[in-house]
């Protein structure tokens, strides 16, 4: 067997192999004789067809067979003894295939990343502060009521925040189109959950009104082939609704889930909720704003092929957030493209992360393990059950594992980095605005 690698820091190689005409006849005789004792070939009696007669029918199957066998077996004994860790599968292309001489093949393939780690203490990170306000507290307060608000009719002409029922058909150059046109659709104005132009031309507008909307779909529109075009909607408005906020007292605290019996108290656990959440926030922004000077610090080439498992992996995680099985998940719904560069970044920052894992001898804290089961198990009827379900799923127990691993990382990286504090409000956390 004759073999050439590259650099061994470049992610692709290639290896030829050359198998001996001698082994692969040997082993296709073996299966040949194997097979005639179980043909069944008309004319003659089970087990008892001359070997001529086999060889004619099966040989070409079984020699293709035992040269696919042969090729992959050796490849993978190859790179086992050059310490490669290959990814994805290798592209194998025959260069030479004939009887009775040496099989050839070239292999091509990719490799786990060898990286050497820079000075992490170097590193620096952006350190969110903030801090819940009153504003913050009333800010969302009043976004509770209007989401829980009724809706009730209004007499005069419509504005921002109210809902009008509309009758709307779209034509682009004078044609209708597939979904472009409704019956009884209620929107609520200023939600921006139509086309830019579309909500702020319903303004103004009062029951029996028709009103013709010249529009433009954006450019990333989701329908490829509306992109840019230009639409004309004719709309006849059916009915202007108002909300009616609900009163801020003991029903409306319940019917949010909370026990409050006045306004202060409700304010109060508000406010608790508040800044649950902005503590969750800030240690998401320090720990991306870390993984990032992470990544920017070690420049490697990645393997395609995690790429294209990440994006897999992510679209299927994309379809089951909206409800859908991944395996009904056509190609158009969640375009590969718009999640290569995020892929990129997440298989960079999971190499190094790997590597620091390996050289610092970092273990999966069983407390910290056993803490994150646990608050899985929590959400179900029997939670000791789900836990004693984990500890005996060792692949399940892995990925908390390794959970549990990047955590500790992302840890010790932020206790040993630069912070760089940036005082920010609570609003330009939660929109990641400023």
């Amino acid at each position: 067997m004759k073999f050439s690698f590259g650099n061994k820091n470049d992610v692709e190689q290639s290896i030829t192999i050359s198998i001996p005409a001698d082994d692969i006849q040997k082993q296709v005789k073996t299966k040949l004789n194997t097979a005639q004792r179980s043909a069944k070939i008309k004319g003659f009696r089970k087990g008892k067809a001359p070997i001529d007669v086999v060889k004619k029918m099966y040989e070409p199957e079984i020699r293709q067979d035992v040269i696919n066998d042969a090729v992959i077996k050796k490849f993978y004994e190859l790179v086992e003894e050059k310490n490669f860790k290959p990814v994805g599968r290798p592209n194998l292309v025959p260069e030479r295939i004939e009887m009775e001489k040496d099989i050839i093949f070239k292999a091509t393939f990719e490799v786990y990343p060898e990286i050497s780690l820079g000075n992490l203490s170097r590193l620096s990170y952006t350190k969110a502060v903030s801090s819940v306000a009153e504003e913050d507290v009333n800010k969302t307060i009043e976004n509770i009521r209007k989401r829980m608000c009724a809706w009730e009719p209004k007499g005069g002409n419509s504005s921002s925040g109210d809902q009008i029922k509309i009758d709307f058909v779209g034509k682009i150059d004078e044609e209708e189109f597939e979904g472009g046109s409704a019956k009884d659709f209620v929107v609520e104005i200023g939600s921006k959950s139509m086309i830019e132009g579309f909500e702020d031309g319903l303004i103004g507008l009062k029951k029996s009104d028709n009103k013709d909307l010249n529009l433009t779909f954006p450019e990333d529109y989701g329908k490829t082939e509306l992109a840019s075009k230009k639409v004309v909607f004719n709309v006849e408005v059916k009915e202007v609704l108002k909300p009616k906020l609900p009163a801020l007292n003991e029903e409306f605290f319940k019917s949010t889930g909370l026990e409050a019996k006045n306004t202060n108290e409700f304010k109060k656990e508000i406010k608790n909720k508040l800044d649950e959440d902005l503590k969750n926030i800030l240690e998401n922004k320090s720990k991306s704003s870390i993984l990032d000077s992470l990544r920017e610090a070690h420049t490697f080439e990645v393997p395609s092929a995690m790429i294209e498992s990440e994006v897999n992996n992510m679209r299927q995680n994309a379809a089951r957030r909206v409800g859908m099985d991944p395996k009904d998940m056509n190609e158009d719904l969640f375009p590969k493209e718009t999640f290569i560069e995020e892929a990129k970044k997440r298989v960079s920052v999971g190499v190094i992360l790997n590597k620091i894992i390996e050289e610092k001898g970092i273990k999966a804290d069983g407390e910290r393990v056993r803490k994150m089961v646990e608050d899985r198990a929590s959400m179900y009827k029997e939670p000791q059950q789900v836990v004693n379900w984990f500890y005996s799923n060792e692949e399940q127990l892995r990925s908390i594992e390794s959970i549990s691993l990047e955590e500790q990382v992302i840890e010790i990286l932020l206790s040993e980095a630069n912070a760089v504090e940036e005082e920010l409000t609570y609003e330009e956390c939660v929109t990641g605005h400023n």
